[in-house]
């Protein structure tokens, strides 16, 4: 019988020293699920668009023009399966055809600034520097956009940034909640809360005076669209700031919003906090 129980223990020893190990590997390697991006290739050096530099002139993103008349500047944060330039090529016509100038900053790591290393306080700090940078840079209002990893950056980055608009697209409410989803055996959620690192857009978006709107996808199997709404009944959002694209995706919800969407979304009148 004392062999038994000796044999229990130490299986359950083993057990627990497993899991610890799991535990620490997820909370060591996060970075790497969470920044993919710095695994992709570099741009083709022949892409031919307009590079946003910082106020030493070191490349730190691209911009986007409209053609007439600006209406002001949108900073926008992409997801972390892609980067900076793919975001340009993809959203900045919808934003651009509405006067919207694009600032599309590229985190550390990735593409053109590879052999930099992201973490959740360099990329935050990052990202509120650029809406220092576009401010100073440019008149008139200034938003933040983001979508996925993006938009839970844009959301850190909204208040601080003194941004005056917030566009979320296929959101989270809170990295930890995602991750608690797709790690439901690790309390993913008390280790990243330990580690600062939790992207709780929640939290953080009740602080801010700056309207927030919010963008899901009905077939988002990346970040399940209950994620967003969870964010949006947080925040106390309106219908009108919701919108709901059941047919769409983590990856194409771009492509469902109506021109009627993006209409209300970028062109509806300016509020006098906006316009300030």
């Amino acid at each position: 019988m004392r062999r038994v129980r000796r044999l229990v223990f130490r299986a359950l020893l083993c057990v627990c020293v497993i899991y610890i190990g799991i535990c620490a590997l997820l909370l060591l390697g996060q970075n790497r699920l969470l920044y993919i991006g710095t695994v992709l290739p570099p741009h083709d050096p022949a892409l031919a668009l307009p590079s946003f530099n910082d106020a030493g002139g070191k490349q730190i993103g691209w911009i986007a023009e409209p053609a007439g008349l600006v209406r002001g500047t949108v900073v926008y944060f992409h997801g972390n399966d892609e980067e900076a330039w793919q975001a340009d090529q993809n959203y900045a016509p919808y934003f651009t055809l509405r006067g919207w100038r694009v600032v599309f900053p590229e985190y550390r790591g990735f593409d053109f600034r590879n052999g930099q290393a992201p973490t959740h306080d360099s990329v935050i700090a990052d990202a509120v520097a650029v809406m220092h940078l576009a401010h100073q840079r440019y008149p008139g209002p200034l938003w933040v956009a983001g979508n996925s990893l993006g938009a839970g950056i844009a959301a850190q980055a909204a208040g601080p940034g003194n941004a005056q608009r917030v566009l979320l697209f296929v959101p989270w409410d809170s990295m930890g909640a995602v991750a608690q989803e797709r790690y439901p055996f690790v309390p993913t959620k008390l280790l990243l809360r330990l580690d600062g690192t939790e992207y709780d857009s929640c939290v953080t978006l009740q602080a801010t005076r700056a309207p927030v709107f919010i963008t899901y996808a009905g077939l988002d199997d990346i970040i399940p669209s209950h994620h967003a709404l969870n964010l949006a009944h947080c925040l106390g959002l309106p219908p009108s700031r919701i919108f709901g694209l059941a047919a769409a995706t983590h990856l194409d919800w771009y492509e469902h919003l109506t021109p009627a969407q993006w209409d209300l979304l970028l062109s509806p009148p300016l509020s006098q906090h906006e316009q300030d």
